[in-house]
């Protein structure tokens, strides 16, 4: 395992547990905040290792954001109940995928920004370096 994803997991799996108690708790309404901070926290850690803190910040939020999709499933069950044209029910679960996409996407994005801004701060604290491979300073 490299060390993105490492560290993707780390910021990952701390938000993992509050987006899956939000998305239980109100499917309607999920916040990203811990997300973010997960992201944040990942970027940090992989830059004072001379990491790309953009990418690991992307990948921890994917992993602690994915349940803010959950809440789609039900809309994609709910589709073949709905007495209507094969047609129109193909249309809806083509739009409740995309909107599961756009929601990824919306994760994703403020993942990579949140990592950048771990990384911003581990340069501001002096640890923006590349990782020792020789054991020289």
């Amino acid at each position: 395992m490299t060390e993105t994803w490492k560290y993707a997991l780390v910021g990952g799996l701390l938000a993992l547990p509050f987006t899956v108690l939000a998305a239980w708790r109100s499917p309607e309404n999920i916040s990203l905040g811990m997300v973010v901070v997960g992201s944040t926290i990942a970027g940090y850690l992989i830059k004072r290792r001379g990491g790309n803190s953009t990418a690991t910040g992307l990948r921890a939020a994917l992993i602690g954001g994915f349940p803010a999709v959950w809440p789609l499933s039900e809309l994609v069950w709910a589709i073949p109940t709905v007495p209507n044209p094969l047609w129109f029910r193909a249309i809806g679960v083509a739009m409740i995928l995309g909107i599961g996409g756009v929601v990824l996407a919306v994760v994703a994005v403020c993942g990579a920004l949140a990592g950048r801004v771990g990384g911003w701060l581990a340069e501001r604290r002096g640890h923006g370096g590349v990782a020792d491979a020789g054991g020289r300073v």
